[in-house]
């Protein structure tokens, strides 16, 4: 990703907001809060099922999607 901004702004932490942003400017910096669990992810939507806080962690938000019911985001790393 070679893109060059000429300024930093916020995006209200809401899944409409985020999606407009994402739609209009392209992908949305984000951070969110990993578990013990995480290590374990392999694919698939994660949802927290244990473990203590470990920290947190920033990601690029690329798109979103709904997977039986459950909607997600699809981030990079």
């Amino acid at each position: 990703d070679k893109h060059h901004g000429e300024s930093v702004y916020s995006v209200r932490s809401n899944q409409e907001q985020i999606q407009t942003e994402i739609m209009t400017n392209g992908p949305v910096e984000a951070a969110f809060s990993v578990y013990e669990d995480f290590l374990a992810y392999k694919s698939g939507v994660y949802k927290y099922t244990a473990g203590d806080f470990l920290g947190g962690h920033a990601v690029k938000i690329l798109g979103w999607g709904v997977e039986n019911s459950t909607p997600y985001w699809i981030v990079a790393n």
